[in-house]
């Protein structure tokens, strides 16, 4: 390139000279000019050419660094998996150890808020917080608000069929605040794949029931605080069944409900200890022992002492060997029996209550009662059905929003299972014992007072429920119900002769009525929403139950002011009836903000009411009550609440 520039040069200049003049001397003078251009090109060159290569040197310096890099890189990646491979090493010891003891109990691993192991042991460092914020859930139902009757009085009551004892029709027919909080916090000792899976649960309810005050009272008057869970549970501690799963504590034990009737048909929830998901290879099996205690035997029953309208709460009872009352209980269930595109559950009960003598810490003579001992058996089958928003069949049971399901149940129990629970008085007070039954006036058809009513006593129930999310903008629930209950002996109703009250107390001229120890319950109810808009729906509600021979009187008014008992004995039936428009979302998927079919459960709800209720004659002064003196409802066959109210769980 050098030699091409200096003849390209040379070749202009000698022509310009010779365009210019022709002396040669000029030509000389022209030539040394030239020579001296070209020697300054070429030193120009040299030293270009000189940068160029000390930059390359540096290139190369620079190439060797990172090749150097590179080793030292690839020597650690060396020693990391060297030292996986020891990490592995001690693994395959530690499973060695398990698979030789058969438990991974005795092992403690932790993880952090990306599921990565972090130091064994609970340490109060931010690993360890986000684990424990990771793995808690926090669950709420809340109900509340206000009514008012249709003589200007509070709404402190509800329209119930009587001797059901099975809830009420729901909707504009709640008198009672009820608020529950449960705490869930998962995988306590970790969530690896060898460590034990511990949950903890605990559920707190406020209540309040006819009872309402003002703000700074609520408190003070009429609050209910109690614990309705407190247990843990634990799986993936047997190396060969890890689905196994062990539980201990108080719990809600596999309860099945009405929702629209408040009706818990299945409940055997309390204190104890089980095991659930052992495969059977057509189903799991869930079986548990149960404890019921009792140390007082007051529960509403006025047998105990009278003074005017007051019924003497203490009746704390005990015996100088086994205290209050307990009654034991096995409970077995087979759950999760794939049938027909449902699933199936079977459940058997033994129960077993230990009589003795017990004694009043009020002065009353002692209670003798027998031991007694029966059993329960039933199933509940539950079936999905629809279509979801893809066209596929749905498979999700209750809550998911877009479900429509059915279910049937039926159950049957004799003798101590005829309360169908596991306290031991099940909020009746239904004993085998002398004392009790004479106090209670029960009387065998043949005169003599029941020693032994709860072993003859026998119960069955049978339900059957719907919910179907029929377009996106409505829905519709239904349910029917059927209860036969035998106490076991002749129910019998002391009626006082100077106040005309129920006493179950005799006096001076009181009279006993008697009626036959087994009444039954049949009853339905239907619930229908649609949407006008996404967030305005209108609800209503129609229901019927019918009571034959009722067993618990009630009391109403005659014209002159004094108190009679037509219910005791009698049979009828109660409507119950309410229009609520409603503030409610309809259901939309999280993620594309479409709405997708149904949302019979979506919440929260804002209902204005009016419910409206009409009974039988046979019925008066035992529905619509809400103290012994029959207000506001006693005497009358129909009635009416107007209210406000809120409904939310999450």
């Amino acid at each position: 390139m050098k030699i091409t520039l200096v003849a390209s040069l040379a070749l202009l200049t000698a022509d310009a000279l010779f365009a210019q003049s022709a002396d040669q001397g000029g030509v000389d003078a022209l030539q040394s000019q030239m020579n001296q251009m070209q020697k300054q090109y070429e030193q120009r060159i040299e030293a270009m050419e000189a940068k160029a290569l000390e930059a390359n040197a540096r290139i190369e310096a620079m190439e060797a660094k990172a090749l150097e890099a590179n080793a030292r890189i690839k020597a650690m990646e060396a020693k990391a998996l060297e030292a996986n491979a020891r990490i592995k090493a001690m693994e395959a010891k530690a499973l060695e150890a398990n698979a030789n003891s058969g438990s991974i109990l005795n092992t403690h691993v932790l993880t952090d808020a990306d599921g990565k192991g972090v130091a064994p042991g609970p340490m109060l460092d931010e690993s360890f917080l986000k684990s424990l914020t990771r793995n808690f859930t926090f669950n709420v139902y809340i109900r509340t608000g206000v009514g008012f009757n249709g003589n200007g009085g509070p709404q402190d009551f509800d329209f119930e069929i009587p001797d059901f004892g099975l809830g009420r029709m729901r909707l504009g027919n709640e008198n009672d605040t009820y608020m529950e909080l449960t705490w869930q916090q998962a995988h306590l000792l970790g969530d690896g794949l060898d460590v034990m899976d511990v949950d903890m649960v605990y559920s707190l309810d406020v209540a309040y029931n006819t009872t309402k005050v003002s703000f700074t009272t609520q408190f003070v008057n009429g609050s209910q605080w109690a614990s309705r869970q407190a247990f843990l549970e634990g799986k993936n501690f047997i190396k060969s069944a890890p689905e196994i799963t062990v539980w201990a504590g108080q719990r809600f034990y596999d309860r099945h409900d009405i929702y629209i009737h408040d009706l818990f048909f299945d409940d055997y929830s309390g204190y104890g200890m089980g095991f659930d998901n052992i495969d059977l290879g057509f189903g799991k099996l869930l079986i548990s022992y149960l404890g019921g205690i009792r140390d007082d035997i007051a529960s509403g029953y006025a047998f105990n002492a009278v003074v005017g309208n007051n019924v003497a709460q203490d009746t704390t009872i005990s015996d100088p060997r086994r205290s209050g009352l307990y009654m034991h209980t096995l409970d077995a269930r087979i759950h999760d029996i794939d049938l027909l595109g449902g699933q199936l559950e079977l459940i058997g009960d033994y129960q077993f209550l230990k009589g003795g003598i017990y004694h009043f810490s009020n002065g009353m003579d002692p209670l003798n009662i027998g031991d007694t001992s029966g059993g329960r058996g039933g199933f509940f089958y539950f079936h999905p059905w629809g279509l979801t928003k893809e066209g596929k069949p749905v498979a999700a049971p209750p809550p998911t929003i877009s479900s429509s399901y059915w279910e049937i149940a039926f159950f049957g129990g004799y003798g101590a299972s005829e309360l169908f629970g596991v306290d031991p008085l099940n909020g009746k007070g239904t004993f085998g014992g002398y004392n009790l039954n004479n106090n209670l006036e029960r009387i065998n058809s043949d005169g003599s007072i029941s020693s032994g009513s709860l072993r003859r006593a026998s119960k069955m129930r049978a339900i059957g429920y719907v919910v179907w999310n029929v377009t996106e903008n409505f829905c519709v629930a239904a349910e029917g119900h059927w209860q036969y209950d035998d106490q076991g002996a002749i129910a019998a109703e002391t009626v006082n002769a100077t106040t005309g009250i129920s006493a179950r107390i005799s006096s001076v001229g009181s009279t006993v009525r008697e009626t036959g120890g087994s009444s039954w319950v049949l009853g339905g109810l239907i619930r229908p929403i649609y949407w006008l808009t996404d967030w305005f729906a209108l609800q209503g509600q129609a229901g019927i139950d019918y009571v034959n021979n009722n067993r618990n009187g009630g009391q109403a008014f005659n014209p002159n002011g004094t108190l009679r008992n037509d219910a005791f004995g009698h049979s009828g039936a109660l409507g119950v009836f309410t229009f609520a428009p409603t503030i409610k979302p309809l259901h939309r998927n999280i993620s594309t903000y479409t709405i997708e079919r149904g949302g019979f459960y979506t919440r929260p709800e804002f209902r204005i009411f009016v419910t409206y209720a009409i009974w039988a004659k046979a019925l008066e002064g035992s529905i619509g009550n809400n103290s012994p003196n029959g207000t506001p409802y006693g005497n009358n066959r129909e009635g009416w609440v107007f209210g406000v109210q809120t409904e939310w769980f999450f």
